[in-house]
């Protein structure tokens, strides 16, 4: 199932309108219209709990209503970006999964004339976890896995099937990305974030595994995330029948952001003085993004990071640029 209609959130993963933007009526009328009933209300409410996923049949039967009449809710809701549809495999066939999209809605009735200038707009780039630009590690032992396969030697790194793939680890090393930088030439950016799936890697998997996996923006150190653990306690929501289950199965959902006031790691601030005036986000013809471990970390632990076909949460690296005009 795909929406009709594309709303987009903002960095911090709310749909935002306001009443003065007569473009963004519309996109009021869809969500107002998607939220207006008790039915699409529950699925949302049954949403909240962890792993924040439910399968149709799920909540036919949880609901008590037909599958046609099911899909018509989950339609309104997509419409709405409240909710996004999804296929899982499994060994017997696949079965459609509903997850959340966004995280709330933001509607501004009245603006004063302060709030009025200060209007932003968000663009959004998503790469696939395989589409790094280059990998530095000992022994170029960076292993990836596509839907179908593994690929597990030294020196694979650079295969081709590489952009193929869901799934990529490393006990240590660092991955880079490029992402396009054409908005951050055209406006005034004051806030750019990153959202990815990651965790630590062990041999096979260890739930106490600590890795410190560090952040960086156009070679600018942005903060360190303490992962807790490489994680394979229970299967991934979204990995492929043949994946083994001992091996790692999901990770965590981490978000960096830069804004005019700071550093945040998800959603909370962190000691670093950088302001995103301070990345050079238009200096270059890209934005690189670069995570992994350094060398001076206490726990050098790898790295797990999960594209939209394996762990829990069904995206690629996301990057979001918040600019004013």
């Amino acid at each position: 199932m795909r929406s009709e209609k594309q709303l987009f959130m903002n960095e911090a993963g709310r749909l935002s309108f306001d009443l003065e933007k007569d473009n963004d009526f519309s996109s009021i009328i869809t969500v107002c219209d998607a939220l207006a009933s008790p039915v699409r209300l529950n699925i949302v409410k049954y949403l909240q709990s962890p792993p924040h996923i439910k399968t149709v049949p799920e909540l036919v039967k949880e609901l008590n209503i037909p599958k046609t009449t099911l899909m018509h809710h989950l339609k309104k809701l997509e419409d709405a970006a409240i909710i996004k549809t999804n296929y899982k495999s499994y060994s017997h066939g696949t079965v459609r999964i509903v997850t959340r999209h966004s995280k709330g809605i933001d509607l501004n009735v009245y603006y004063n004339e302060e709030t009025a200038k200060q209007k932003t707009t968000s663009f959004y780039q998503s790469l696939g976890v395989g589409e790094y630009a280059f990998f530095s590690g000992e022994r170029n032992f960076l292993h990836f896995a596509t839907d179908t396969e593994l690929f597990g030697r030294e020196n694979y790194c650079y295969l081709p099937q590489r952009y193929k793939a869901q799934l990529l680890y490393s006990q240590s090393g660092r991955l880079s990305y490029f992402f396009e930088n054409a908005e951050a030439k055209r406006h005034k950016v004051v806030g750019i974030s990153f959202s990815l799936e990651i965790c630590s890697e062990a041999p096979f998997f260890n739930n106490d595994y600590i890795s410190d996996i560090t952040f960086w923006i156009n070679g600018r150190e942005i903060a360190t995330y303490v992962s807790e653990g490489d994680f394979g306690d229970r299967r991934g929501l979204l990995n492929p029948p043949w994946w083994p289950d001992v091996n790692t199965q999901y990770g965590k959902l981490v978000t960096i952001s830069v804004t005019d006031q700071g550093v945040f790691l998800n959603g909370t601030r962190v000691p670093a003085k950088i302001k995103s005036s301070d990345l050079e986000l238009s200096s270059d013809n890209k934005i690189t993004f670069t995570f992994g471990n350094k060398d001076t970390a206490e726990h050098v632990g790898g790295f797990n990071v999960f594209g939209a076909g394996f762990g829990d949460y069904p995206q690629d690296i996301i990057m979001t640029l918040t600019c004013t005009d």
